[in-house]
């Protein structure tokens, strides 16, 4: 059985993709390392927690959802170009994706992967859908479970959005949405900073104090704890203008800076890989750094971007010599049965 080939590699989603890997250690860090991370007392504490529910969680995941979609659709239609069988080999690689899932889920309760492979099996028939009913149903979906802040009901009409987008060859065809991605870009980012400075404002003073065993509360930080989770699900509800914001702005931005985002390619392009990696050097932190102490969200923070820029340095090495990424390699064999080379 031959492989696919993607003779026209759209790197865009490469450097798409390598920016929402940048946001998830930051959310992430803190479910892996949740009873060693709690506010320091320090004023840049509470900024740093606030800036991360701002600005980072419920927005990357989205961008993470939303490729899914878009790839989901470039692997079928040009599977479906060579293979009878294309449904087959679909599930097989989903199916190989929910094994991966499954044990990445023992070392990370609540990761993505296990989700997204079910996911994925649930959006077959979509892909034989009119692509106005995916857009659509897409984004109904994404504005319903967001009013709701309803996070666990988003991944699926944000791959749905990701599967219309695939349909309507949008990044096959990004010079000639230009004026749109522009005019998108720039009411985004008008929306965003009206989001920016609501949430700001509408966020706790004291921030949220985590709970710890064998420490009590005080009556203060109950009622903040209760205010931030109000704040939290405003943060989240809001979400969908930062992650339109996000990605319209690194469409517009990329035909002039893409040489100066280049690490990103790698880094997007080795994202399976690089996901898997943040669990295990994260959890390597912890064991040897964090585990018998009680860590601020600064320094979860900054151990989380040393732990990006190790990775984006590692990508950019190991893709001068290889064609893929360790885990999108294996993920590629499996999905096609057979060895396939890996050296350049």
């Amino acid at each position: 059985m031959q492989p696919t080939v993607n003779k026209q590699r759209i790197h865009l989603i490469d450097l798409i993709r390598g920016f929402a890997l940048l946001g998830l250690p930051f959310v992430n860090v803190l479910g892996l390392w949740s009873d060693n991370v709690n506010l320091s007392g320090e004023h840049t504490d509470i900024i740093v927690q606030r800036f991360l529910f701002v600005f980072v969680e419920g927005r990357f995941f989205a961008i993470f959802s939303f490729l899914f979609g878009v790839g989901m659709y470039l692997f079928l239609s040009r599977a479906k170009e060579k293979h009878a069988n294309y449904r087959f080999i679909f599930i097989r690689r989903m199916a190989i994706l929910f094994v991966i899932g499954f044990i990445h889920q023992l070392f990370q309760p609540g990761e993505a992967l296990l989700f997204y492979a079910i996911l994925g099996i649930i959006l077959l028939p979509f892909f034989h859908l009119l692509k106005q009913w995916n857009l659509i149903l897409g984004v109904i979906g994404i504005i319903v479970g967001s009013v709701w802040s309803a996070k666990i009901l988003l991944p699926l009409p944000y791959m749905l959005l990701g599967l219309a987008f695939g349909q309507y060859r949008i990044f096959e065809k990004t010079m000639s949405y230009k004026k749109s991605w522009i005019f998108v870009a720039a009411i985004s980012f008008v929306a965003t900073l009206i989001a920016t400075v609501y949430l700001w404002m509408q966020a706790p003073s004291l921030g949220m104090t985590s709970y710890m065993e064998g420490v009590e509360l005080t009556e203060l930080q109950m009622d903040m704890n209760r205010a931030f989770y109000e704040f939290s699900k405003i943060a989240l509800m809001l979400a969908p203008i930062f992650t339109i914001f996000y990605v319209s702005s690194l469409v517009v931005v990329e035909p002039f800076i893409g040489k100066i985002l280049t690490p990103l390619y790698a880094y997007g392009r080795m994202a399976f890989t690089n996901y898997l990696g943040q669990t295990v050097m994260l959890l390597l932190v912890l064991q040897f750094f964090v585990k018998d102490s009680i860590v601020s969200y600064s320094y979860a923070t900054i151990s989380c971007a040393i732990i990006v820029l190790l990775q984006i340095a590692f990508s950019a090495f190991w893709l001068k010599y290889f064609k893929f990424g360790p885990f999108e390699w294996l993920w590629r064999c499996g999905t096609y049965g057979e060895i396939l080379p890996i050296k350049k």
